[in-house]
């Protein structure tokens, strides 16, 4: 069997990452590295997907986060 790694297993690792910090299992001193590698993980899936790769719909960020949750601007 070859080894590697799929873009369903990096989307896995984000999903584990979200439930755990959501029930609370990562300390506060251990948020930065955490999310941190959860942004990693998001920004090669984007990466990927604007290199015309297949990798599925593409968790939210915090750091950049889609377009339908961007606040709107104010008309002027």
């Amino acid at each position: 069997q070859e080894v590697g790694l799929s873009y369903g297993d990096i989307q896995a690792a984000i999903q584990i990452i979200d439930v755990t910090s959501s029930r609370g299992a990562i300390q506060g001193d251990e948020l930065v590295q955490v999310g941190t590698v959860r942004e990693r993980f998001v920004a090669f899936l984007r990466h990927a997907k604007s290199q015309g790769e297949e990798v599925g719909e593409l968790p939210p960020s915090g750091f950049n986060p889609p377009a339908e949750e961007a606040p709107a601007e104010a008309a002027e």
